[in-house]
């Protein structure tokens, strides 16, 4: 195969991807919107763009209904999770905005420490609960425990993760311009960027006593 040919190959590839990022995009706010399902979505999101990571073609229609299926109980329980960490870091940073001297750098710090396991939480339940059949439990502690095997890469995520919220306090008419970009890849986007780098990290612990789900997503 020629330049031209691969240059070619690879532009309907990126092609390819990004209208399959879009299609997701949408299908996650869909069906993470009544916020206790944001969890199910989160893992079929995580399902879907681990495969397109990875250069596998999945029909996302098809695979995320049947990954928010499949996961639906597992995953409806860790969205339940991550939005109470949300909450109680929430709390706490509104306390100690209130609060001044020792309590308002107390809770403050507590409010950032929430913040990296909430983010940690984020990046890996979801995504370890797409790939590798456990129980329940199981995944909890490793969502809490794989970070701590890849902590250049879990930071890298934490940002990733981080950027479309905090691009919105940037000034107006920035957010205007990023706009587009929330309408096709807001949500899609960061989880496909993560998958990129949740490969190398679920290479690393594939040793571990967590089997990986086989091609269909059934035990």
């Amino acid at each position: 195969m020629d330049r031209r040919e691969k240059l070619k190959e690879s532009f309907l590839n990126f092609l390819r991807t990004a209208g399959d990022l879009m299609v997701l995009n949408w299908l996650w706010v869909i069906c993470a919107l009544p916020l206790v399902t944001f969890g199910p979505a989160s893992c079929a999101l995580y399902a879907v763009t681990l495969k397109l990571a990875r250069g596998e073609h999945a029909p996302p229609f098809r695979e995320f209904f049947k990954a928010f299926r499949d996961n639906f109980k597992n995953g409806l329980v860790l969205g339940l999770i991550a939005l109470a960490l949300a909450v109680v870091a929430y709390v706490d940073y509104a306390f100690a905005m209130g609060q001044q001297g020792m309590l308002h750098t107390v809770y403050l710090v507590l409010a950032i420490v929430l913040l990296a396991v909430l983010l940690s939480f984020l990046c890996y339940a979801f995504s370890l609960q797409a790939t590798f059949e456990n129980t329940l439990t199981a995944q909890i502690k490793n969502a809490f425990a794989v970070p701590f095997a890849a902590p250049g890469k879990t930071v890298m995520m934490w940002l990733i993760t981080l950027f479309p919220v905090a691009a919105l306090l940037l000034p107006r008419v920035v957010i205007s311009m990023l706009g587009f970009i929330y309408l096709i890849a807001g949500a899609s986007g960061p989880a496909y960027l993560n998958s990129r780098l949740l490969r190398d990290v679920f290479d690393k612990i594939n040793g571990a006593p967590i089997r990986p789900k086989d091609e269909d997503g059934e035990e």
